[in-house]
């Protein structure tokens, strides 16, 4: 039948393939790179909309670019320091599209009449006389707009503050406006005593975008090498090798075009879906071919092989996608936005991945260029290492089964504490200069990331009511103790510094930084270290305690802690919550997409034993080198759970396939085993070296995702060999021994009723007893060295044929 279906539906078929591609590749024209760092944060669209409000009032840490000074000899204070820096500030206002320029040079002073002087004066440039010197160095290291803010605690470093104005922060915009700062900057390091650097969060975003490109041409090229090499080593031809690798290329585009669809930008996390569906792809295209291998080697003609296949392997495929599109889709649960999408474009990708090989592969395969001998023949090394590691654990099943059993228990243990954490340098690329400035910031000046208190106060009260100044000035207690937090700025810090009649002078237009009349409020600004959202959550706490006592003996008014650092540290706590969560709904799903798939509870619930065993590794190795929970380490025990399912589908199927009435299970899994083992094999080392490639990424986060992926990868593997054929004899010899049937057949375990001699599996013509299956093949036995190559030696027992593997 599906034959007879392939042979009328040919043409539409081809054509449907081609109109989807068109689709995809005009889909990946609209793409877009999505440069926002705090996306990677969001929860709800609520979570910043104080930030944003704080922006609109005040500005937007957003739009600042942050520029570090260094003296090359000396301090920043010596007089020929000052007056480089003077002209690089002159300069740099020249720019277009930079709307601000602040540094010590437009710090205020009060005069000895009371007039408003700045802190360096003019002609300081110029000066040499010690005393003058001495004063003035000693005037600004005591001032609280400059020490600590301005100027580093040895007076050798000084930032300069640019904001970008509105329409020229656009991420579009960016890559013309910050050369034009990094070349006003270049020319005056090489030749004066001064050195710059650039960060900010626009210097950041910026090399964001720039190592995002570089990482998704690195990942599909690698992608695309994994998946030729390794399609090579399975197909042994060229002509196997391209019908391995078109389909899974095809399937990764049609991912790609998704992206589109949903209208989802490329950003960290989403970069990896195209890879994911290639190597996904891969692992559904190898299992295809070993079936067609085995159908032409009999004398099949390619046409009939392919729609063979299409029943046989295409089902069994069909379930590892909706599995593992199960394991995407309980990322939904997450309170990160970011990952939610990802959950979701990751889901479709690997449906679209599956319907990209199965349509894509029988279709290629059918045509004339491609005959028996053209499909190569399969590595029979990696097939006996397959079978020999599963007639070991068949040997030893009790033993395996117990020891991965506890194994799986105690590695779960051991990582039980582990935590959730972020930071924001762990997006950005390793090396990058806008990163190393960063941590230099966050070294000498207390912070880069903004945070700011918004304080809002009743009708009765003027801005310059000793009341406002009073409340502001509590806030600075409040976080002053804090060594996470830069010094704080704000209306109370310009009012200290100048004398009583200075501060009546002052006009609420030159304060709007820190003063907003139509919404009654003002703002405290600082900036936290990069230290994590695990410790700054803690930070945040005290403040926010600190801010509520201060608030409830202010009655009417309002004070909020406000930042996209607190909201980074108030989403990543969630994480470990989300994770038990999206795990915990996507263990019970797959359960029972296994049961149903094959009439057994009990198959669905042993089958999830070797399938956890993964999840415990990647959780060791995360917990071994010291790393915590990420947005991007959070999918990769998704992915691991859902990737691990695939290969169990397979050797379902194909033990059912293999089961008869008096046949052993044992021997089931066996032959099973003798249809699976290269594709698992090979599958497994497509994933692990495809994820390995991203450890080359170099943001640390994508790059630890590809060392948890590939470990769960290559575990993933050893328990579908090994721990898979241990769990369910050992769980079927309990079962018997339980209803007291020691010597009854071990099959109920995977039989879907007890009462039925020959009982049809759930999930069609894959698992049907027909006539090509391995054990039952005419061919095996005129070719009696081939199987005994395979599968080692057959002895009679009882009514069956027991195979003996090794």
């Amino acid at each position: 039948m599906v034959q007879s279906l392939f042979d009328r539906h040919r043409m539409w078929l081809a054509i449907g393939i081609a109109l989807t591609t068109a689709a995809a590749l005009f889909g990946i024209s609209q793409l877009r790179l999505e440069d926002d760092l705090r996306g990677l944060l969001q929860g709800s669209a609520d979570d910043f909309a104080m930030v944003d409000r704080v922006a609109e009032r005040f500005g937007t840490h957003d739009r600042d670019c942050i520029v570090r000074a260094d003296a090359h000899e000396g301090d920043i204070l010596a007089p020929a320091a000052i007056s480089e820096l003077r002209r690089v500030c002159d300069e740099l206002r020249k720019l277009e599209g930079i709307d601000e320029v602040h540094s010590l040079l437009d710090v205020r002073r009060t005069g000895m009449l009371g007039g408003l002087l700045t802190a360096v004066p003019r002609g300081y440039d110029q000066e040499d006389d010690p005393e003058v010197l001495t004063a003035v160095r000693a005037r600004l290291e005591s001032n609280p707009l400059i020490a600590g803010t301005l100027l580093s605690s040895d007076a050798t470093s000084t930032i300069i503050q640019l904001r970008l104005a509105a329409d020229v922060a656009e991420p579009r915009q960016l890559p013309h406006v910050l050369p034009g700062i990094e070349a006003v900057l270049d020319r005056y390091a090489t030749t004066g005593p001064l050195s710059f650097e650039l960060t900010g969060m626009p210097a950041l975003r910026l090399e964001a975008v720039r190592s995002l490109r570089r990482d998704i041409l690195l990942f599909n090229s690698i992608g695309v090498a994994v998946a030729v090499v390794l399609s090579a080593v399975a197909a042994r031809s060229w002509r196997a090798t391209l019908l391995a690798c078109l389909p899974p290329m095809v399937g990764a585009l049609w991912a790609t075009g998704l992206l589109a669809l949903f209208g989802v930008p490329i950003n960290m996390l989403t970069c990896i879906v195209p890879s994911l569906a290639m190597v996904v792809g891969t692992c559904d295209s190898i299992h295809f071919i070993e079936d067609m291998r085995r159908s032409t080697r009999r004398g099949v003609d390619p046409r009939t092989a392919s729609a063979s296949a299409v029943g046989r392997v295409g089902a069994a495929c069909g379930i590892t996608s909706l599995v593992t599109a199960v394991g995407f889709l309980s990322l939904s649960v997450a309170r990160i936005e970011a990952v939610r999408t990802f959950g979701l474009v990751a889901a479709a990708g690997a449906v679209a991945s599956f319907l990209a090989v199965t349509a894509l592969t029988p279709l290629m395969a059918s045509d004339r260029l491609w005959r028996g001998a053209h499909l190569g023949q399969s590595p029979r090394r990696i097939r006996r290492f397959a079978c020999g590691l599963t007639a070991w654990s068949l040997r030893h099943a009790w033993p395996v089964a117990t020891v991965g059993l506890l194994g799986t228990a105690a590695l779960l243990w051991a990582c039980g504490d582990i935590q959730a954490d972020n930071r924001i340098i762990d997006a950005l690329p390793r090396g990058g200069s806008a990163a190393q400035t960063l941590a230099g910031i966050d070294r000498d000046f207390g912070g880069t990331m903004g945070v700011d208190v918004l304080v809002a106060w009743p009708d009765d009260f003027s801005w310059n009511a000793p009341e406002v100044t009073a409340v502001i000035e509590q806030v600075h207690a409040v976080l002053q103790p804090e060594t996470a937090v830069s010094s704080p700025l704000s209306l109370a810090s310009i009012t200290s510094t100048l004398s009583p009649r200075a501060v009546r002078q002052l006009r609420p237009e030159r304060l709007e930084r820190f003063l907003d009349l139509p919404s009654r409020s003002a703002v405290v600004r600082t900036r936290v270290r990069d230290d994590g959202s695990r410790q700054l959550e803690a930070v945040f706490e005290r403040i926010d305690k600190g801010l509520a006592a201060i608030h409830d003996a202010r009655p009417g008014w309002t004070i909020d802690l406000v930042g996209v650092p607190v909201v980074s540290a108030r989403n990543i706590r969630q994480l470990i919550n989300d994770l038990a969560s999206s795990l915990a709904l996507e263990v019970f799903v797959i359960g029972g997409i296994l049961a149903v798939a094959f009439r057994s509870s009990l198959a669905g619930i042993v089958s999830m034993v070797p399938n956890l065993f993964p999840l415990a590794a990647v959780a060791a190795v995360l917990t071994a080198a010291g790393g915590s929970l990420d947005p991007a380490s959070v999918i990769v025990f998704n992915v691991c759970l859902g990737l691990s399912v695939d290969d169990t589908v397979h050797v379902f199927a194909a033990i059912k396939r293999q089961q008869r009435e008096g046949v052993e299970l044992a021997s089931a899994i066996r032959r099973g085993m003798v249809e699976t083992g290269t594709p698992i094999i090979l599958g497994g080392m497509v994933l692990a070296v495809g994820f390995a490639g991203v450890i080359a990424s170099s943001v640390p986060s994508l790059s630890r995702f590809g060392l948890l992926a590939s470990s769960a990868a290559v575990t993933a593997t050893f328990a579908e060999l090994v721990l898979l054929p241990a769990t369910l004899i050992a769980a079927s010899r309990l079962v018997n021994h339980l209803r007291n049937q020691p010597h009854r057949g071990s099959n109920q375990l995977l039989v879907g009723s007890e009462g039925d001699p020959d009982p049809q599996p759930a999930f069609g013509p894959c698992c049907r007893d027909n006539r090509h299956d391995i054990g039952q093949q005419p061919s095996l036995k005129q070719r009696p060295g081939d199987f005994h190559a395979a599968v080692g030696s057959t002895e009679p027992h009882g009514d069956d044929r027991t195979v003996r593997l090794g």
